[in-house]
């Protein structure tokens, strides 16, 4: 039996086990993360962060859904991550940057208070997103799917010849025998943005049926992040599907799409979006297509401990 020490932090109520690999070369199967994440016989989190070492950049957040899957960004787990690098004294800058698998992220720390103590409660922390991608073979999507799967059902080959670099806005998508309007966004992993019509009750969806049709497919051959968005003014409401883990109280990279397709598309009143989850609130910018995504709210530590690992 192996002790492995541990943080557990959320944002947004979107939890995290922390494991500071700094120092130490941890590695864990796809089967023990699984088993740690787990809500009954673990500590229980949406996913599993080390913060090991980076040869490019001040940290590198190597990130884990609940299922024990690898990702390539998590919105609330990167300022997860820096939460624990300032509050633990690992950085005394303001301005830092975390590698990860979609990337070096540029992390800014706003303190709410001039007493210089690093006390979360007073700190907000903002994330450059980067620029969203909407190319579909990047984000990605299975263009054969996409031409073939259009209102008729049937292939359209004018269309395809004439969108190289489409945008997926408001293309339909079948699923449970529904026929969805989904608008597709890469924040470093994949996400499926679906904006309900005003008579359509956010809560009232059937999230866990719908969030793993549209999550397992076919048109997303590495699975997606499902959002969906009700549009009041400068707020969005969201409840999201996360790829690898299920409904979740919250998703950074979800709330970074969901604004984004709702800036792109004219249905809010300015760049600069609240997004409210059932977690919390997030605060979203974004200038428009060359100008990278702005992710911004607080983060805190529930407790800390070690989980026994028997091996």
């Amino acid at each position: 039996m192996s002790e492995l020490k541990f943080v557990k932090m959320h944002g947004q109520g979107n939890d995290f086990v922390i494991i500071d690999a700094l120092n130490d070369d941890i590695v864990l199967s796809s089967e023990i993360i699984s088993s740690i994440c787990n809500r009954h016989f673990g500590i229980g989190a949406d996913g599993l962060i080390f913060i090991r070492k980076s040869g490019t950049a001040d940290f590198f957040m190597d990130y884990y859904n609940q299922d024990g899957t690898t990702a390539e960004m998590c919105g609330n787990g990167i300022r997860c991550v820096a939460g624990y690098i300032i509050t633990h004294g690992y950085c005394k800058k303001n301005d830092f940057t975390i590698d990860t698998r979609a990337g070096i992220k540029n992390i800014s720390v706003f303190e709410n208070d001039t007493s210089g103590k690093k006390n979360l409660k007073n700190i907000n922390i903002r994330v450059d997103m980067g620029k969203p991608v909407f190319e579909p073979d990047k984000i990605p999507v299975d263009t054969k799917i996409l031409y073939a799967d259009i209102k008729t059902g049937s292939s359209d080959s004018s269309l395809k010849d004439k969108n190289i670099a489409l945008k997926i806005y408001d293309w339909p998508l079948k699923a449970c025998e529904n026929l969805f309007k989904i608008n597709c966004v890469s924040m470093g992993n994949p996400h499926c943005v679906i904006i309900l019509n005003e008579e359509v009750s956010l809560n009232s969806i059937p999230l866990s049926k719908w969030g793993r049709a549209i999550e397992n497919h076919p048109f997303f051959p590495a699975k997606t992040n499902v959002e969906f968005v009700k549009i009041s003014g400068q707020h969005l409401h969201m409840r999201v599907w996360e790829r690898g883990v299920g409904e979740t109280l919250a998703c950074g990279t979800g709330a970074c799409a969901s604004a984004v397709c709702a800036i792109a598309l004219n249905k809010t009143e300015s760049n600069d979006v609240k997004v409210f989850l059932p977690g919390g609130m997030l605060s979203i910018s974004w200038d428009r297509m060359e100008s990278p995504v702005f992710l911004e709210g607080g983060v805190e530590i529930v407790f800390e401990g070690i989980y026994y690992i028997n091996q």
